[in-house]
C-alpha cells in the first residue's frame, strides 16, 4: 500500500506541532526554572537540568523547538532543496537523539525523560515522513481534457 505525498505532509506536520508542544513546554518549565511532572520513568528534572541539558549554553529544550518550528515551517515546500535541508536536519536530529538516549541510560541511572522520549518519537515520525516523501514520486499530473 502506498501512502499518498499529502496523507504523509499532514502526517509529518502534526508530528512536527507535537513535537513543538512538547519541546514549548519543557521550554517553560525551563524558563520558570520547574521541574516537569514525570508520571513515568523518573528522569525528567535530570534530563532537564543536567550538564547534558545544553549545547553551548543554551538548554536543548530551546534548541528542540527552534528545530521542530523551521522544519514545520519548512513541510509544505515542495521543491528538492528545501526538502534536502529539511532530511539533513531530521538526520542531524535523530543523530542527536540516539546520543541524548545513551546519555540518559548511561549517567541518569537508567530513568528515563517520558517527555525527551515522547519529543523523540514525534520527531522520528516526523522524519520518516520526510524520508517517505522524498522516495515517493510525486502524483502524475491530471491530463488535460
Amino acid at each position: 500500500m502506498q501512502v499518498d505525498r499529502r496523507l504523509l505532509t499532514v502526517l509529518q506536520a502534526l508530528a512536527l506541532i507535537a513535537a513543538m508542544a512538547i519541546a514549548g513546554y519543557l521550554t517553560w518549565m525551563k524558563a520558570r526554572n520547574q521541574i516537569p511532572p514525570c508520571t513515568a520513568g523518573g528522569g525528567c528534572a535530570a534530563a532537564l537540568y543536567s550538564q547534558w541539558g545544553y549545547i553551548a549554553g543554551i538548554p536543548l529544550a530551546y534548541i528542540g523547538l527552534s528545530a521542530a518550528t523551521v522544519l514545520l515551517a519548512l513541510t509544505p515546500w515542495r521543491i528538492q532543496p528545501v526538502r534536502a535541508i529539511s532530511i539533513v536536519l531530521f538526520l542531524v536530529g535523530a543523530i542527536f537523539t540516539i546520543y541524548l538516549r545513551y546519555v540518559e541510560q548511561a549517567h541518569f541511572d537508567g530513568n528515563v525523560c517520558i517527555w525527551c522520549v515522547s519529543f523523540m518519537a514525534a520527531w522520528w515520525v516526523a522524519g520518516a515522513c520526510e524520508l517517505l516523501r522524498l522516495v515517493r514520486p510525486p502524483a502524475p499530473a491530471p491530463a488535460p481534457a
